[in-house]
């Protein structure tokens, strides 16, 4: 994993939006979009990471927002999903196209070439619940697909990541190692299914709703010519304590740092067998993949609490190292990457 770039910081333009649940993506000229989960503010830098301004803001207008969920890149189009408002397009000068309106539960999504968005997962109309896949299409027609099953009812937080290309998609639950191919062509339907054996998941997880912290949890998905690629996190190994208390979770969460807690994972897949090919597990969090790009966002918090994010490119060697330095501060372009190595996964099947 190389570090491509890092923004963060107590102080400086932009510097609000960046901490554990912030999103980031490359629009389609290269600039960088920062959102934090909840807020209804987008800060743009350029390629190397200097600030140009702040869209968005809080409001019913156009371009307004109430909670931007995550944010999302299409050829065309950046797609910003509000949980009150719905899905608002932006051209790529960053102006107001139209906004969709429905109730955005999601918070990760795929957009395949046609500019049409996939998610994942419970949608709470009498039309899509109990149907597992949802198609948003680029004239703001959302379509459900699937059987009506267990997803039905009011289970809508649970959560699923979704990769996609031209002709598929991959639909893999946050909480199991289940993975879903999806044929999109001519009807959306399941063409078949493995289930992943992580250790971490078997020894971590528990059958939704319950809720233990810290978990194991696959947090985003993404499809390229190498294979599938989840990134994940589960329990540092230093970290022995578990609650099932949200409140005594929010106290570990704000008496420890991230990387005290959870331990960042980025497994690729062979899509044909299900088979992990390689592994790179980083003491930083690894949050999100970075979309419009093809690099992974990192998420580290100092012990005085500055918050700081890496965007990281992975790169695929024959012979890989074992361990690798710590970022330096001094400049933007970092060394290769944060306290990361690389493992066989011979734990998994």
């Amino acid at each position: 994993m190389d570090t491509v770039l890092t923004l963060g910081g107590l102080d400086g333009p932009g510097s609000r939006l960046v901490g554990e649940y912030s999103r980031v993506v490359v629009d389609q000229r290269g600039r960088i979009l920062l959102i934090k989960f909840g807020l209804p503010y987008i800060a743009v830098f350029d390629s190397t990471g200097a600030f140009l301004r702040e869209i968005g803001g809080r409001g019913e207008g156009p371009g307004e927002y109430a909670n931007i969920s995550h944010i999302n890149v299409g050829p065309k189009y950046i797609h910003v999903f509000d949980l009150s408002r719905g899905r608002t397009v932006l051209d790529t000068d960053h102006a107001f196209v139209r906004l969709d309106r429905f109730r955005v539960t999601f918070n990760t999504s795929a957009v395949m070439p046609s500019e049409t968005v996939v998610f994942a997962g419970n949608l709470p109309t009498s039309e899509s619940a109990g149907h597992h896949l949802h198609l948003l299409h680029d004239n703001g027609d959302l379509r459900s697909y699937g059987e009506a099953s267990a997803y039905r009812g009011p289970n809508y937080n649970r959560q699923f990541v979704v990769a996609s290309n031209a002709s598929s998609a991959w639909v893999v639950d946050n909480t199991s190692g289940r993975v879903e191919e999806w044929a999109l062509i001519p009807e959306p339907r399941v063409s078949r299914f493995f289930i992943r054996s992580v250790q971490e998941f078997d020894r971590e997880s528990v059958p939704y709703p319950e809720h233990v912290f810290p978990g194991a949890y696959n947090l985003d998905a993404r499809l390229d010519d190498s294979g599938l690629w989840i990134v994940w996190q589960a329990p540092d190994s230093h970290w022995t304590k578990r609650t099932t208390d949200p409140e005594v979770a929010n106290r570990w969460s704000k008496e420890s740092t991230p990387q005290e807690i959870h331990d960042g994972v980025l497994d690729l897949i062979d899509p044909k067998t299900g088979r992990t090919l390689v592994r790179y597990r980083s003491d930083i969090q690894l949050r999100r993949f970075v979309y419009g790009s093809d690099m992974v966002m990192a998420y580290e918090e100092t012990e005085a609490g500055v918050p700081w994010l890496h965007l990281l490119r992975a790169r695929l060697e024959r012979q890989a190292q074992s361990a690798f330095p710590r970022p330096q501060r001094s400049g933007r372009a970092l060394e290769p990457s944060p306290r990361g190595r690389i493992l066989r996964p011979d734990g998994d099947r």
